[in-house]
């Protein structure tokens, strides 16, 4: 094909056919990747612990949460909806030891 074949045919019907049908495929075919978005919120785990605050009355907790107890217990709702003991929140105190040296002198 010669430069202006060329010239003619980009100017012809058929070319702007071939264009605009190009253009509407790749117009529907973008949309179709948002189908597969996927939710990134948390999941909720369907799973409470739950607290006695009153006679008949609990409140309930997802699991991590942590709560202190009317003694001063800590607890934390578990994955499975159990109450465990915080064991992070407790310090450890080690008992201090001193050692005494003594020195004994010999009479000679």
């Amino acid at each position: 094909m010669t430069i202006a074949a060329n010239r003619q045919f980009a100017r012809s019907i058929g070319f702007r056919r071939f264009i605009a049908v190009t253009l509407a495929a790749a117009a529907l075919l973008v949309p179709t990747s948002l189908a597969y978005a996927q939710d990134n919120r948390p999941v909720d785990p369907g799973v409470r612990c739950a607290a006695k605050i009153a006679p008949g009355e609990y409140e309930f907790y997802m699991p991590g949460a942590k709560v202190t107890d009317i003694n001063g217990n800590k607890w934390v709702c578990g994955p499975d909806g159990q109450w465990f003991r915080d064991y992070s929140a407790i310090k450890v105190r080690l008992p201090s030891v001193n050692q005494v040296v003594a020195s004994a002198t010999l009479a000679r």
